[in-house]
């Protein structure tokens, strides 16, 4: 996405002075330089506080004590804003923002028009990122919520302590926080995933929560359907016994309901009378004998399975106390092998006192006796034999209990006699009551039909969505993405002479660079390749890598921030002391001396800005690089695309002007 900073702002706390500006160039290697305690670094947490950090790690004093406002002017797509945020003060951070379009001049003293919340929904409206939550939509989990800008800022930073780090590739991903966020929102950085794949998937999630909803309703429909027409049975059978239907041999719960229909309407026109015949208690109580003759099958089959579980269980406890026993009797036994080894060739029969040598042959049978009976014990002693039929006898009699339980309520219906209605006329009204209770009860379940078409419809739905998501591929085109980030890294490796440990990838679980073998296979990871010089060099090959891969024409809808700014990559070369000095902050003597002993640390350096500026001309020179370093131009003024932005060499030379202090 094209959005570069065209200049950084710093509003004095006494108004008496003018505002400072740093302006940068778009296409440009903007390099700013000079002494350790210049304010350098404090140029990367500037410029994030600017974008809406959560906390502001711009160091407190001279800087926060001199500058009321840090702003920004940044282009997006073309056109400008000032971004401005007031400085924290005593406080942790402020929520004071200055976010409007450029006007063509900077307002001498911003006042605030946004709180954080606003500035950064508004933020992420401009850039054009997607509302929706890369989760569940409904019910977000942690780190699921909606892509941020504040998300991909990660690929826009490497700061000093990062750039050379083995454990840490990307901005504030030592925070596991930040981490967790990262991974969720890398798939929507590359392109691998868009706002209408998560519109889709979204969709998708929310029909089929619908969808679950409707079968579980058909489902609980299902249950009353089939209570329903239990009941239906047994009113039948009672209007039948009463005289009010005819028998009908092998009807169907339609014809039954019919019947009883056809019933209720005669009676509701006051003809019941017309319909009252002959009571039939003949066909009931052939009923009752038939439920009685299938009760008590259903009753010997759950004793005969009860008594076989009964014995399974004995035979298993059985064969454990055999099995104990036997292990007991083998434990008070003497140690044979302590025996045999004492036994003499030639000894005197303990029984009659004659000489024998057939001690060892007893000896050897009862061993082998012994053997015999402990192996019989260990089969015995996990006992697998009747597990499986202990458990299929139960799951056997579960369902045998279901249906004597079933035949035994069918029969129970028709021996009750209501004894509030002793009479046949207030047992006919009795039962047009409960007729006309299950009339209204099916009303409710009649739409059946019209859920089962619901459901089809939602269901088609999901297919429709699920056929979209196949034809997106996410997993081909995760590949695609990998593949490319990995041959664009091992490109800029290659042309800083780094160690190359087998094919590069970008791991986007572990959020660093793994390292497979093509021999045996075996993964390493950044971490576990030595020298800062590799650790540096895989930084800024990973992100030039990056940066070319999103500028790409075809991919310029993509939201990474065509912008890095990079903390001093030289470190590997000149480390700073503890002191904040460094070698490279001599003068043009000091230089000159310092390059005879260590010119190939020079040549390393200034091969930095070498590959800085192939990565800048890879991109068709969309892309904008800020490098705070102590590296004076003595080491890269002869690289294409490179610009002095400041000098901060002079004594009092900083970010501060020395007239504001």
């Amino acid at each position: 996405m094209q959005f570069y900073i065209e200049q950084l702002l710093l509003w004095p706390a006494n108004t008496e002075h003018s505002v400072h500006s740093l302006p940068f160039e778009l296409g440009r290697i903007n390099i700013i330089h000079g002494r350790s305690g210049t304010g350098k670094s404090s140029i990367i947490s500037i410029i994030d506080y600017c974008l809406g950090a959560s906390r502001c790690a711009i160091p407190v004093g001279v800087i926060r004590d001199n500058v009321s406002w840090f702003g920004l002017q940044v282009n997006i797509k073309g056109s400008s804003f000032v971004i401005a945020r007031k400085t924290p003060g005593n406080r942790q951070t402020s929520n004071e923002f200055y976010f409007m379009p450029f006007d063509g001049s900077i307002p001498q003293r911003p006042a605030m028009t946004h709180n954080d919340v606003k500035f950064k929904d508004q933020f992420n409206n401009l850039v054009r990122l997607t509302n929706l939550a890369i989760g569940d939509g409904e019910r977000p989990r942690q780190y699921d919520g909606r892509p941020s800008y504040r998300d991909i800022v990660a690929f826009n930073f490497l700061p000093q302590h990062i750039v050379a780090n083995p454990n840490t590739l990307f901005f504030k991903a030592d925070s596991y926080d930040h981490r967790e966020k990262l991974k969720k929102v890398l798939p929507f950085a590359f392109g691998i995933i868009d706002g209408m794949y998560l519109v889709k998937e979204r969709e998708r999630n929310q029909l089929q929560r619908q969808l679950d909803a409707l079968m579980k309703q058909q489902e609980l429909r299902r249950r009353a359907m089939s209570s329903w027409m239990a009941e239906v049975d047994r009113i039948w059978l009672r209007a039948v016994e009463l005289g009010m239907v005819e028998p009908i041999e092998d009807s169907s719960v339609e014809q039954k309901l019919a019947s009883l229909r056809l019933l209720n309407d005669t009676y509701l026109e006051g003809n019941l009378d017309l319909a009252l015949k002959a009571p039939d208690y003949t066909y009931t109580n052939n009923k009752y004998k038939e439920l009685q003759d299938t009760e008590e099958v259903a009753q010997r089959e759950v004793d005969v399975l009860r008594k076989q579980i009964r014995g399974f269980e004995r035979l298993s406890q059985r064969a454990l106390q055999f099995s104990d026993a036997v292990t007991t009797e083998r434990d008070r036994i003497i140690n044979l092998d302590w025996l045999k080894k004492n036994l003499q060739q030639e000894a005197r029969c303990v029984v009659c006192g004659s000489e024998t040598n057939q001690h060892h042959t007893a000896v050897d049978h009862l061993e082998a006796e012994m053997r015999r009976i402990g192996a019989l014990s260990e089969a015995l002693f996990e006992n697998p034999i009747v597990d499986k039929e202990i458990d299929s006898a139960k799951t056997a009699l579960i369902e045998a209990q279901r249906k004597l339980h079933s035949v035994r309520a069918d029969r129970l219906s028709l021996e009750k006699v209501d004894r509030a209605a002793k009479d046949s006329l207030s047992r006919v009204f009795v039962m047009m009551g409960r007729l006309q209770a299950l009339l209204m009860s099916f009303a409710s379940l009649r739409d059946t039909d019209e859920l089962s078409l619901q459901i089809a419809e939602v269901s088609k739905q999901i297919e429709e969505i699920a056929k979209y998501l196949a034809e997106v591929d996410t997993e081909r085109r995760e590949a695609l993405v990998d593949d490319a980030l990995a041959g664009l890294i091992s490109k800029y490796a290659k042309a800083l002479g780094l160690e190359q440990r087998g094919k590069v990838k970008l791991d986007k679980q572990e959020l660093t660079l793994s390292f497979s073998k093509v021999d045996d296979g075996k993964k390493e990871y950044l971490w576990e390749v030595g020298s800062g010089e590799n650790w540096m060099g895989y930084h800024i090959a990973t992100f030039l890598a990056i940066h070319e891969y999103v500028s790409h024409p075809s991919r310029e809808h993509l939201p990474v921030f065509n912008f890095l700014v990079i903390d001093q990559p030289s470190q590997v070369y000149f480390p700073s002391a503890a002191t904040g000095a460094n070698q490279l902050d001599a003068d043009k003597a000091g230089l000159t001396e310092l390059r005879r002993s260590r010119d190939a640390d020079f040549l390393a350096t200034k091969r930095i800005f070498e590959i800085l500026s192939e990565g800048l001309q890879a991109t068709g020179h969309k892309c904008q690089i800020i490098v705070l370093e102590h590296a004076d131009d003595t080491i890269w003024g002869t690289v294409p695309d490179t610009v002095e932005v400041a000098n901060w060499k002079a004594r009092d030379a900083g970010l501060i002007p020395t007239s504001w202090k």
